[in-house]
């Protein structure tokens, strides 16, 4: 560090911001040699040299990383696409495999069996994982700024049809805990409800919409008409899109006090996730009305902002349905797949068609999981050549993929999205896939995943991975994991009109409220909620709780008749910060009940580490 300095000033590039990291892990560069003269190249890509971009026969962009020289690839085996060949989910052709993560065993290989061993074991520590491997930890909530929130005036219009009352939501960020902090952070919305329930003093469901710097209310033609409302989160003023000086500052730097990160700091993705819950916190108890219904929120982004919705989605249950379109890499997509936007090209160096930008957006200790699992005895940190490939990728050690992601936020909402050949960058193979095999873990804890079904003709054809994708511009949502894959490029609005159908899964039938700061080992118990509009005898079951409908409580499967009033309890988890989630089913219908364990007064219990 010491080439550095102890403590970051201005400037700090972003060279020096991200090498600093490097150190800090004891991560050198491998010397790669030219990328002209690179042998692993493919000689049938077309660019600018100078600028170290290349494009294949069907116009994707090919670069190289720097942590093992893998090269961009968008083919499963010989042919148009670049060297460094194969995805490893054909072993036959690609000549390699990848090890997939198995979401119901734990890391020691003891099986997941039940909803318990899921909630109590499993999902804390895959949670523990994404944190420490990926995102960075949450900082503890003693670190948290003092915020205070205020409402703008309210201002009517009417655009699709639809009445509303607009206003802006700031959270004032207290930064006395370091005054000198160069860029003080805010939060800061745009607020869109319909007229008539603001009028009415009603509150509705909002779906909070990643908009970098923008007001994010454009998506108000598809909430507006359904009586809901929109949140435009202008995220960057929390934590800019850029790594170098900005990381000491803002809301990363205040936690800080301006220092470096330390690798299992959290990155950009898990600062702008923690926003997201601010806003929860606060339209779960305003001092005023508002007119957002807590219990009833969605997330929505696109790309970058898809990877920051899968990670919010993870991290904060009471969120109920996330749209994560076209997040590729680091979010909704197998990562250990070898197929466009691949983990090595995150922390690639300057002057690489600003990919190199991106590695703020995680922890440092990401950096660990690049480059090749066996080095070239004669070049350290250079990958082995095998069968023309530098397979296997030292990803296989990381302990999180895609699809744990999509899992973590069972059985909640998740709607997946990507686009044609012009987004083959975010691999809509890798985050079909992670949506498949995230649907074991839903089916555990009582509802369906992703539902596609049999005789589905896949596709397939020039730029397609092997395997295929389900078929263009058909929305599989039948099941709480949603995917669509429209033949349209790297956008998100085609994608909108199927995310509110599967919202109203979880919209429409919300007659619990969620509980939170519940301390660990306690029965928690819903309302009562009087059931409406049955016509006759229907099944009810429950997983992981008890229901009552008449006299003691009950875990097995009965039945209920119209008019009859049920509650729900669960008992909290044995973690801090851990949900709880109940889940009944009546009939064809699904309804889940939260909490949020905290930890107990005098001990606090710090995940993976301490029971009570």
């Amino acid at each position: 560090m010491a080439k550095f300095g102890a403590f970051p000033t201005l400037p700090i590039s972003t060279v020096q911001d991200r090498d600093q990291m490097l150190c800090q892990l004891g991560i050198r560069l491998p010397s790669l040699g030219s990328w002209l003269d690179d042998p692993n190249r493919s000689s049938n890509v077309t660019g600018d040299p100078a600028a170290r971009l290349w494009f294949d026969a069907l116009g994707q962009p090919v670069r190289r990383g720097a942590l093992g020289g893998l090269w961009t690839s968008y083919d499963d085996a010989t042919g148009d696409g670049a060297v460094g060949l194969g995805t490893g989910d054909n072993p036959e052709v690609d000549g390699w495999e990848y090890t997939p993560i198995e979401l119901l065993s734990m890391k020691d290989g003891t099986r997941v069996r039940t909803p318990d061993d899921w909630w109590n074991r499993r999902r804390p520590e895959i949670l523990k994982a994404a944190q420490e491997e990926l995102y960075g930890r949450i900082p503890d909530r003693r670190l948290w700024p003092k915020i205070t929130w205020e409402l703008g005036e309210v201002s009517y219009g009417t655009a699709d049809g639809v009445e509303y009352a607009e206003r802006t939501v700031t959270g004032n960020i207290d930064t006395s805990r370091y005054p000198q902090l160069r860029n003080a952070p805010r939060l800061f919305g745009t607020l869109r409800i319909p007229r008539q329930a603001y009028d009415a003093r009603a509150k509705v469901p909002v779906v909070i919409v990643f908009r970098g710097a923008g007001s994010g209310t454009e998506r108000w033609s598809h909430l507006g008409p359904v009586g809901w409302g929109i949140l435009g989160f202008a995220n960057a003023q929390l934590q800019p899109d850029s790594g170098g000086a900005n990381m000491s500052s803002y809301i990363i730097g205040l936690i800080n006090k301006g220092n470096w990160r330390k690798p299992d700091d959290w990155g950009t993705l898990a600062a702008w996730s923690w926003g997201i819950s601010r806003f929860i916190d606060f339209f779960d108890a305003p001092t005023g009305y508002v007119g957002v219904d807590a219990n009833r929120i969605g997330v929505q982004g696109h790309s970058r902002y898809g990877k920051a919705t899968t990670v919010a989605a993870a991290f904060d249950p009471r969120i109920k349905a996330a749209y994560a379109s076209s997040s590729g890499s680091l979010g909704a997509r197998m990562n250990r797949r070898h197929w466009g936007q691949d983990l090595e090209v995150e922390g690639d160096y300057p002057n690489n068609a600003g990919e190199s930008l991106e590695y703020h957006w995680m922890a440092g200790n990401y950096f660990k999981w690049m480059g090749p699992l066996v080095d070239d005895p004669d070049n350290p940190g250079v990958g082995l050549v095998k069968n023309g490939t530098y397979k296997p990728r030292r990803l296989e050690l990381m302990s999180v993929d895609g699809h744990s992601m999509v899992a973590l936020a069972a059985p909640r909402v998740v709607y997946i999205t990507g686009g044609n050949a012009s987004d083959a960058w975010a691999d809509p193979r890798g985050m079909y896939l992670a949506a498949a095999h995230a649907t074991a873990v839903y089916h555990l804890v009582g509802v369906d995943g992703l539902v596609v079904p049999p005789g589905t003709e896949f596709t397939s054809g020039p730029g397609e991975s092997i395997g295929g994708t389900p078929p263009f511009d058909e929305a599989f949502i039948e099941g709480y994991v949603g995917y669509r894959r429209q033949n349209a490029g790297h956008v998100d609005s085609p994608g909108w009109p199927a995310f509110v159908e599967m919202c109203k899964k979880v919209f429409d039938l919300a007659p619990f409220p969620d509980v939170t700061d519940v301390r660990s080992g306690k029965k928690v118990t819903s309302r009562k909620w009087k059931v409406e509009g049955l016509t006759g005898p229907t099944r009810v079951s429950v997983v992981n709780g008890e229901y009552q409908t008449r006299g003691g409580w009950s875990s097995r499967p009965g039945v209920i008749e119209n008019g009859q009033q049920i509650r729900v309890r669960h008992t909290s988890s044995r973690w801090a910060d851990a949900p709880v989630v109940t889940t009944l089913r009546i009939g064809d219908d699904t309804y889940t009940f939260t909490s949020i364990t905290a930890a107990d007064s005098g001990h606090p219990i710090r995940p993976g580490h301490d029971r009570p």
